[in-house]
């Protein structure tokens, strides 16, 4: 990360922050060394390049940690969300950890702005001298505005977000679904009448097969599909998608080590 004036702000974007992030869940099952992965980046471990991505998960809190890196809970929301929403409020989230952005941002309002506007607020905010804010300001306002869709525009929104909903130890609530993303969940292959709905009230998955229907609820939607064996069989997919990383974030927490699942036939799978 670096800093200017009073403030410290990352080097990489939030997209890209967000991009890391999914490959460490998605590939290290959230949690790796850091020397592993700067070695899966092809990057030096004591490098500017990787240290600069490391601030930046760290700074944008998508990650955290120091001899290991480990995707938060707030970072898994971003890089596996279960809908549009659940993806936006994530975005958001991290964008508002930043607080240099924050300020600018409620600042400067909707409104585009000038270069020389944007120095002289950057000038006031950090009390940096005008040699290195302008030594800074192309790298500032390039990361700047890939967040400024998800921080607040005026005063009012600029004042501490709402903390969103508390994980609980219900799996389904722990938004760690292992490249699951609303498309994946409202449509699986060879599915064409399933529909998701808004279920804003819903806590908990469930899986209720009903005659001619299948109904799963998730902490942001509902899928509903005519009962077939193809739409079965995608609906397990999913589950079972959410049930690795799930246990994959207990393993990484140190929680007990799950017992090995039995597969869809009832037997329990060999190591």
């Amino acid at each position: 990360m670096a800093k200017l004036g009073n403030y410290e702000f990352p080097e990489i974007g939030l997209i890209e922050s967000i991009e890391l992030g999914k490959k460490i869940a998605r590939e290290f099952a959230g949690e790796v060394s850091r020397q592993g992965l700067a070695r899966s980046l092809g990057m030096s471990e004591r490098g500017g390049a990787f240290s600069a991505r490391l601030g930046a998960l760290r700074m944008w809190g998508v990650a955290g940690g120091r001899s290991r890196v480990r995707v938060t809970r707030d970072g898994l929301r971003a890089v596996t969300p279960l809908s549009s929403k659940e993806s936006e409020d994530a975005r958001t989230q991290l964008a508002r950890n930043v607080a240099l952005f924050t300020e600018m941002s409620t600042r400067l309002g909707e409104a585009p702005y000038a270069p020389d506007r944007f120095a002289v607020l950057l000038e006031e905010l950090t009390g940096a001298d005008r040699t290195e804010v302008a030594r800074r300001l192309a790298l500032i306002d390039r990361v700047f505005n890939e967040a400024r869709p998800y921080l607040p525009k005026d005063s009012a929104a600029g004042s501490p977000a709402e903390p969103l909903a508390p994980p609980t130890t219900d799996p389904s609530s722990s938004r760690t679904n292992l490249g699951i993303n609303e498309q994946s969940v409202s449509a699986p292959d060879g599915i064409s009448s399933g529909s998701l709905a808004e279920s804003p009230n819903d806590s908990s998955s469930r899986f209720v097969p009903t005659g001619d229907r299948i109904e799963l609820g998730l902490p942001d939607g509902k899928l509903s599909l005519p009962e077939t064996l193809a739409n079965l069989d995608a609906t397990l997919t999913v589950l079972w998608a959410r049930r690795q990383l799930v246990a994959a974030v207990e393993i990484a927490e140190g929680r007990a080590t799950p017992v090995p699942p039995r597969d869809f036939s009832g037997q329990t799978p060999r190591r």
